[in-house]
């Protein structure tokens, strides 16, 4: 299948380019300027968080609709400094959002708001990242250096974005720079336990016209040394089976038409080789130990334009993969098509979609006739009736082969009851309910599971932001409050000697969170102080058995307290700074099992200059500082202190 596949997509990748090369014009834009000039608000970075208003034309097809709720804008610069990583570094290093790792380099899930990996949805280009057989994403396999622009929009968004989006969203983009020309670069990275990066992007724009072609590869031994807790006197071992290799291929095609309207193609292909880290009782027990290899294929076409008042986009797009452990495969391709149109009036602005997909999936658990279909409808709606306040509502409704997909509304407001020289202050809420369907695992593994029912939350959060700025000083404050309940948290549970999976009648997760920027401009010198905070309580309220003791008690992996500090500097071509991070204490799958919490810096520096006249960035790294022994998840070593040097020369 894999390799008829690569034939489809060589194909698909001619007939493109064909195609391309017959048209040409500008750019559509998806939110016509409502606003004056004077009505928009100074943007300022607030640890990747973009406190602004009026409408934003950013990563997420939908992010002008969403005026409630609190949405994070990663920042050029981090993006940049970060190319080398995966998305799951990027989330731990920028953000106080959960992740679960299984050792560095390993499988990584996020968790935002006390919710599971299947409850947040992660996209690239409109496309889900998401396996739909687990209907998860480990953020591992994906590479930072693939993206251009990346937003988290944390809370329940559903009805923006579709199924599976109870905790939050996280939408990757690439798209066209437009500079004429041949441009690119050149990454080569190393660092501790023979951590290789290598990774090289040609750009070519002729007008209106562009190629980019993306390639990279990345590995790590990871033979680090950890204190084996598991073991009489703790003595240090060196981590055994951990090895990974990834490599991936980008190429994407843009062409501006007559019309106004532009057509895109991309294909995007991962490989995956992973050993899988032992637990620490386990690491001297070779029998034991395996590996799992994953190929990943993600690839669209699509059209978008505008035409007086209307604007309008279309897609189609396929995905495929494939996982390998033992003897045992789990593939599945997914054909998705999806369609909008939007229109805008004075202060009003109306947008209606549709899309489908169908998966094939092959599983050697499922029955053979597996099959499933999805399709949905939403219509949004935004209202500016006054100069300060906003109003934004929406509606999604559905149907899924052998699940019933409940109708999901949404209510955000924001009103900005200050705005003066120097200060601004906004007030939102929002009211939503969302839903995630039984992934396919959940109903097809082992048996048709077709008593498992939808997981529904019912979301309300509201918040303020602040920003003060005044000559060469800034600050920027937000705070937000929420409540989410979740009927019918789908957990796999022991069943005789089986595992099945179950509806637990009620989770409540109830939290806020907070976050301080402070910039400053000194003599030559350029600060930045961050710092982000979330308080996350999150517990079963209900359970199938009355005496389950887990009732009331924080969930297993979710710890109430995180944040994340940092300071940047920059003078010139020199720039430096400090990140520090903190995750608090979790319970295991055993309640009464307690991991500490933990403390992390990082150190780093870079320095630009040119080299026969080309841009060169130089830069540095050490992580963990202080050399923290900690664990993540039970029984799994995370990396001790580390270093790494990074080389980029750009043409």
């Amino acid at each position: 299948m894999y390799k008829r596949l690569h034939y489809i997509y060589a194909l698909a990748l001619f007939l493109s380019g064909a195609v391309l090369n017959k048209a040409a014009a500008q750019d559509s834009v998806l939110f016509p300027n409502i606003y004056s000039e004077s009505d928009t608000l100074k943007k300022f970075k607030l640890d990747s968080v973009l406190v602004s208003s009026g409408l934003h034309r950013g990563t997420m097809p939908n992010r002008g609709f969403a005026v409630g709720t609190n949405v994070i804008s990663a920042s050029v610069e981090s993006i940049s400094r970060m190319k080398t990583s995966s998305l799951a570094d990027y989330i731990r290093e920028q953000s106080s959002v959960y992740l679960k790792e299984y050792g560095r380099g390993m499988s990584a899930f996020v968790s935002v708001r006390g919710t599971s990996s299947s409850h947040t949805t992660i996209a690239w280009n409109g496309m889900s990242m998401a396996v739909p057989t687990l209907g998860q994403a480990d953020l591992s396999h994906i590479p930072v250096y693939f993206f251009d622009k990346m937003e988290l929009h944390v809370g329940g968004s559903s009805v923006l974005y579709g199924d599976g989006s109870i905790g939050g969203t996280i939408q990757m983009n690439t798209s066209a720079k437009w500079d004429r020309g041949l441009k690119g670069d050149i990454l080569l990275s190393a660092g501790s336990f023979s951590t290789l990066f290598t990774g090289a992007t040609i750009r070519y724009s002729a007008g209106r016209s562009e190629s980019r072609t993306s390639i990279f590869q990345s590995s790590a031994k990871n033979n680090y040394t950890f204190e084996n807790n598991t073991k009489v006197g703790r003595p240090t071992e060196r981590l055994n089976n951990s090895e990974y290799k990834n490599r991936g291929f980008l190429q994407e095609f843009h062409h501006k038409l007559k019309d106004s309207s532009l057509i895109s193609f991309n294909i995007w292909l991962l490989d995956f080789n992973r050993e899988i880290q032992p637990s620490v009782s386990l690491n001297d027990r070779p029998e034991s130990f395996a590996s799992i290899f994953d190929k990943n294929i993600r690839s669209s076409l699509s059209y978008s334009g505008s035409r007086s008042k209307i604007s309008y986009t279309g897609r189609v797009s396929l995905s495929y993969d494939y996982e390998r452990y033992k003897e045992d495969i789990i593939a599945a391709t997914r054909y998705m098509g999806y369609a909008d149109i939007q229109y805008f009036h004075k202060n009003i602005v109306l947008k209606a979609g549709a899309s489908a997909e169908y998966i094939d999936p092959d599983v050697t658990s499922y029955a053979q006739s597996t099959r499933e279909s999805r399709g949905y409808l939403f219509l949004l709606a935004r209202y500016n009736p006054y100069q300060n306040l906003v109003i934004s509502a929406g509606a999604r409704a559905g149907g899924v082969t052998n699940s019933k997909v409940p109708f999901m509304p949404s209510l955000d407001v924001r009103y900005t009851p200050l705005r003066s020289s120097g200060h601004t202050l906004t007030l939102r809420g929002s009211l939503s309910k969302n839903s995630k369907v039984p992934s396919l695992n959940d109903r097809y593994w082992g048996g048709v599971h077709s008593y498992l029912r939808s997981e529904i939350s019912s979301t309300r959060e509201g918040g303020a932001d602040y920003i003060w700025f005044t000559g060469t000083t800034s600050a920027a404050i937000f705070v937000t409050l929420y409540r989410s309940r979740v009927d019918d948290w789908i957990r796999w549970l022991p069943a005789g000697q089986v595992w099945r999976p179950q509806n637990i009648p009620q989770v409540l997760s109830r939290g806020g969170e907070g976050g301080l920027t402070v910039t400053q401009i000194l003599y030559e010198w350029s600060f930045k102080a961050t710092l982000c905070y979330s308080y996350t309580d999150v517990k079963m309220v209900e359970a199938l058995w009355r005496e389950d003791p887990s009732v009331g008690q924080q969930l297993a992996y979710q710890p109430r307290h995180s944040w994340r500090g940092a300071v940047n500097a920059e003078r010139g071509n020199w720039a430096s700074f400090v990140n520090i991070s903190y995750t608090g204490e979790r319970t295991t799958l055993d309640i009464y099992d307690t991991l500490a919490g933990y403390t992390l810096i990082d150190l780093g520096a870079s320095f630009q200059g040119k080299i026969f006249g080309k841009d060169v960035t130089i830069s540095s790294v050490v992580k963990n500082l202080l050399n923290v022994s900690y664990q993540n998840v039970k029984f799994y070593a995370m990396a001790p202190i580390n270093y790494q040097i990074t080389l980029k020369w750009k043409f």
